[in-house]
């Protein structure tokens, strides 16, 4: 779905949120973006949806009450992100321009006239500490492999199975373009001497033999031709970046120090949001979302997770929510050397327990060498661990690992949990939620909202492509 939401002159307020005005064009972006997806099980009417809005409004003004917009993780982060969106709008292209032909005429200057070369090398190598022995019988094999190529070998297929050089073997040998002073003497020189499709004796260089074959050879074509090629190398260099950064410094300095970076950037974003409102309110939705994943964070998503007494409370009271529809093992799978260090593994196992168990097994059967290897606790249903289905669930398919031949389990099968623990992610949830619930009604207490029904009759609906 595209959305396309233009500024007006007459853009009326449709909500106030602890007094700060929603604007129409705002509240359009953020229903049509998020209010109507489209594939969604429940999609929200303008009236449900204006509701949620003002309720996250609620959060971004606490956290702002908060003053979590002053924090420096929050400001490099929010930073970052507007610097991405706003960076495009200051891209130099004469910098980038002259940048490309200045590379351009270096290279032009570093070939001389020579050709530049697309070439595919077989390196056998050879190390510094070897032997006259060991040279010999690499020149002896570069030879036999010489002999197989200029036979009609499969020249690529060669490189990848017996050239020392892991870069290009699995590219069959192929190498980057090149020119002159750009690879070592030896293997320049005979490269020269070839011509399209011909392929050259060993080459002895410092690092061994490499036969060298001719894939193309071409002189430097003019600049206009190779533009767009080098744009793009320096883009995926970043060049972009480096350029808007460039005319930043730039404009600094013929302020004479009256504009700072920061200043600048906000004129940009000022500029930007006046011409399209899908930037400006692209950029507010991620500040006001980090806004709100620091305070739900900080309010919310921990303390629930760390209210062990909340938690055992909801799962208490709520049991029957809980339910499992079919049983769950709960232990450990045990890979194993042998039956006997399974049969001590399991022991170890109950006797230390889910809290001490992996410090021991270091200790003991693990101290000189892994003998074993131990996952879990895992809370496993059939079909979810294939070591679980066939131990405990009696499934026929199971292959052991091939260091580890001995395979096992430790533990016990639950029909039901036994604690929050055992569905806990479940149980924090809707812990969270409660909370989330009371949160907001407390926001709404103390922090007023107008909602204006009449102006979100005019509140234009995109409708959602399927």
């Amino acid at each position: 779905m595209t959305l396309c939401v233009q500024a007006q002159n007459n853009d009326p307020i449709v909500m106030t949120v602890n007094g700060t005005p929603v604007t129409r064009s705002e509240f359009e972006y953020a229903y049509n973006k998020n209010g109507q997806i489209a594939g969604a099980v429940e999609q929200k009417t303008v009236a449900e949806y204006a509701e949620m809005y003002a309720n996250y409004k609620l959060k971004v003004a606490a956290a702002l009450e908060a003053r979590i917009d002053t924090l420096k993780s929050y400001q490099q982060e929010y930073n970052q992100y507007k610097n991405i969106q706003l960076i495009p709008s200051l891209v130099d292209e004469a910098y980038i321009d002259s940048v490309a032909r200045s590379a351009y005429d270096q290279t032009k200057q570093r070939l001389d006239g020579h050709d530049m070369l697309r070439l595919a090398h077989i390196l056998l190598l050879v190390p510094q500490s070897a032997t006259q022995a060991e040279t010999d019988q690499a020149a002896a094999r570069a030879d036999s492999l010489y002999k197989v190529v200029t036979a009609g070998g499969d020249f690529a297929a060669l490189a990848k199975t017996f050239s020392g050089d892991p870069g290009s073997a699995s590219r069959g040998g192929e190498l980057p373009w090149i020119g002159p002073g750009m690879t070592i003497k030896e293997f320049e020189d005979a490269a020269y001497k070839l011509q399209t499709g011909e392929i050259s004796q060993p080459v002895k260089t410092t690092v061994g033999f490499h036969i060298i074959k001719m894939l193309e050879r071409k002189g430097l074509e003019p600049y206009d031709s190779l533009k767009n090629e080098i744009y793009n190398a320096l883009k995926r260099q970043g060049i972009e970046e480096a350029s808007a950064e460039s005319r930043i410094q730039k404009m600094i300095a013929q302020s004479g120090g009256t504009l700072t970076r920061e200043k600048i950037l906000d004129d940009v974003q000022a500029k930007i949001s006046a011409q399209d409102m899908n930037v400006k309110y692209l950029i507010q939705e991620y500040h006001d979302g980090l806004l709100l994943y620091e305070i739900s964070k900080q309010t919310v998503l921990d303390p629930a997770e760390k209210d062990t007494k909340a938690l055992n409370k909801q799962f208490k009271k709520n049991k029957s929510k809980y339910a499992w529809d079919e049983p769950r093992f709960k232990g450990f799978v045990i890979y194993a050397k042998n039956d006997e260090v399974l049969k001590q593994t399991q022991k170890l196992l109950k006797k230390f327990g889910a809290k001490d168990w992996r410090k021991a097994l270091k200790q003991t059967l693990n101290k000189d060498s892994v003998v074993v290897r131990v996952s879990g606790p895992v809370l496993a249903k059939k079909g979810d661990n294939k070591a679980v289905d066939h131990f405990v669930f009696g499934a026929d398919e199971f292959k052991a690992n091939e260091k580890f031949p001995v395979a096992g389990v430790y533990g016990k099968t639950l029909d039901a949990p036994k604690s929050y623990l055992d569905v806990k992610s479940q149980v924090i949830a809707d812990v969270q939620e409660a909370l989330e619930k009371e949160w907001v009604t407390s926001l709404r207490e103390r922090m007023p909202v107008k909602i204006d029904q009449e102006a979100l009759k005019n509140v234009r609906v995109v409708q959602p492509v399927n």
